[in-house]
């Protein structure tokens, strides 16, 4: 028995090396939060009332419970923000009144496994490795918004809003692949904008005229 958990023991070393994966030092990882933080960022730019441009508007955050809800209460300021609406902390004095509370705001986490699985052993607290040919790791983020505008007691608009963020990643043996992975791309897409506006800026103060103070 001994003999065959020692071969067996050996085979995995030399199938799938040896390796681990720090998931987190804090509470949450990062990942999670990123794929929730992803996701609300993609219900918000779905969010488009025409009702609210131009006019004052108080955001009503009393039903709002929530992971990170001052990221989202936040990401919804500068929605409202965005799409027009002038916004107030006077609900008296508001023309409208948006109220906003989340509907879902979690992840999920898939995995499949070719190979065998990790196996316990009678009498020790650590079982035998698992002996993974190709594994693959499905995460998203899932996000459901939902924003309801009155004014004077009298509705206006109300619609929910979805938001999804995914990340996969793919092991055939020691290869690593990530077939999907939507927040490096968002992140890529922020530092690209970011790149984009200070390059315009610096363009702009090139032909400005140097004048003393």
């Amino acid at each position: 028995m001994r003999r065959m958990i020692l071969m067996m023991s050996l085979v995995v070393a030399c199938l799938a090396g040896c390796g681990t994966r720090t998931f987190t030092n804090t509470d949450r990882t990062a990942i999670e939060q990123l794929l929730l933080s992803g996701a609300v960022d993609n219900a918000l730019e779905k969010v488009d009332i025409p009702q609210v441009a131009g006019k004052s508007t108080y955001l009503d955050f009393t039903n709002l419970q929530c992971y990170d809800i001052e990221y989202v209460k936040t990401a919804v300021r500068a929605r409202f923000a965005q799409i027009g609406a002038r916004l107030t902390d006077d609900a008296n004095q508001a023309e409208y009144v948006a109220e906003v509370t989340s509907g879902a705001m979690g992840t999920e986490y898939k995995s499949f496994l070719i190979g065998i699985p990790a196996i316990p052993m009678p009498g020790s607290p650590t079982p035998l490795p698992e002996l993974a040919l190709a594994r693959k790791i499905e995460q998203t983020g899932i996000v459901k918004l939902l924003i309801f505008i009155h004014s004077n007691g009298k509705f206006a608009a109300a619609d929910h809003y979805y938001g999804k963020v995914e990340r996969d990643e793919a092991f055939v043996l020691w290869f690593r692949t990530q077939p999907k992975d939507e927040i490096r791309e968002r992140w890529e897409a922020a530092d690209e904008k970011l790149k984009a506006l200070g390059n315009s800026d610096r363009a702009c103060r090139s032909v400005l005229p140097y004048s003393n103070p």
